[in-house]
């Protein structure tokens, strides 16, 4: 019986640092020095599937339901201040990942914080709650007392210091995710997202959204980088008109300059894209393109991350949007995102399922985007 004992005792000495070795590796992943390059860190943790550490997260994709699966690829909003119907059956019914908060579902502090730990408590898989908390113009929690516009933001520091107490009021709420920081590089006062972005060189952009990415990580909220690979100039809105943006290699290049250097600098942990079409790359959206998603973000940057769509149903992606899903998930995205219309969503999902089943999606690009995704809500939850 003592031996019995002893070796009962060992086994759970053993499952005990094999946790805190599994935990601490993740968190490395994020918050690992910045001040090195990336061919100084450590392999990236997200997408080595070789690697032991991953053994539980592809456990349980194998055990995963096509539909389980398929729906935590979505990230939906809704029009209540409370469970609605709606988002109830999304998430019990339809599995989905996410949900993006916006100003029609808030109204005060204790409102939001009942709200988020309901939807979370009909969730079996942990939500990502997700807003846009710019500061400045762009706020969902005006109630908030860290609003400071990013365009007020000049130094390292600040950067850091204002992520990192802007996360902290997020995470008090159950807000997991942030839209933010913008990193498209824009010269032009009359352009559409002149006053939301760094007022400041395409370098210097990519530093102060670097420090931000990191402020963000260390108050326990995940960014999200955006928008790839830049709205630049445009003048009008995207969410209304479609966006093209005739430049040549070399404006692209200059355009490329701050999500190259926050790439190289910080653990990016999730990248949203733009609709924006370059023609000289290709003449679809960004958010469907493989050459763009692909091409230079994947393969030329080396981001091993969660690429998150800007809304599908902005005017901007064009298309029918079950297409427009199915074409951006071939295109490399891992979550897509549907905010306004229920009717759309329920048929992104009816249309990526269907797609799968037709081989027009194998599973096994479902499974890639997956393992992305549920790395990065292990985070979360640990």
């Amino acid at each position: 019986m003592a031996m019995v004992y002893y070796v009962c005792m060992f086994k759970n000495i053993l499952i005990i640092a094999l946790f805190i070795a599994v935990a601490g590796s993740t968190v490395f992943y994020f918050i690992g020095s910045t001040e090195q390059g990336k061919s100084e860190k450590e392999p990236n943790q997200l997408t080595n599937l070789k690697s032991p550490i991953d053994d539980p997260v592809k456990l349980k994709i194998s055990k995963m339901s096509l539909d389980e699966k398929i729906g935590q690829m979505m990230i939906i909003g809704f029009e209540n201040e409370y469970v609605d119907s709606h988002v109830e059956k999304m998430i019990k019914q339809y599995h989905v990942g996410g949900i993006n908060l916006l100003g029609r579902n808030v109204e005060n502090r204790n409102q939001v914080r009942k709200l988020i730990s309901d939807l979370q408590s009909i969730s079996q898989i942990p939500l990502l709650i997700a807003t846009d908390q710019e500061g400045g113009v762009m706020v969902r929690f005006k109630f908030l007392s860290e609003l400071t516009p990013q365009n007020k933001i000049i130094s390292i520091a600040q950067a850091e210091s204002v992520a990192f107490k802007r996360a902290q009021e997020l995470k008090e709420l159950g807000v997991n995710m942030n839209f933010s920081p913008i990193l498209d590089y824009v010269s032009d006062k009359n352009s559409y997202l002149y006053h939301r972005t760094f007022e400041t060189t395409p370098e210097n952009s990519g530093k102060l959204g670097g420090a931000m990415v990191n402020g963000y990580i260390k108050g326990g909220v995940m960014p999200v980088v955006k928008h790839f690979p830049g709205y630049s100039d445009i003048l009008s809105d995207p969410h209304n008109n479609k966006a093209l943006l005739r430049i040549n290699k070399e404006t692209f290049d200059i355009n490329l300059v701050p999500f190259k250097k926050i790439l190289l600098d910080s653990r990016v942990p999730a990248i949203m894209t733009a609709h924006i079409a370059i023609p000289f790359i290709s003449q679809k959206p960004s958010t469907l393109s493989s050459e763009m998603l692909g091409g230079i973000l994947r393969k030329q940057l080396q981001f091993e991350g969660v690429i998150i769509t800007d809304d599908l149903e902005m005017a901007s992606v064009g298309g029918s949007i079950e297409q427009v899903a199915v074409d951006s998930i071939n295109a490399g995205a891992d979550m897509l995102i549907s905010t306004f219309t229920p009717e759309k969503q329920v048929k992104i999902l009816n249309q990526l399922k269907k797609a799968v089943l037709n081989k027009e999606i194998t599973e096994k690009r479902i499974d890639e985007s997956l393992f992305r995704i549920l790395r990065l809500k292990s985070f979360l939850s640990g």
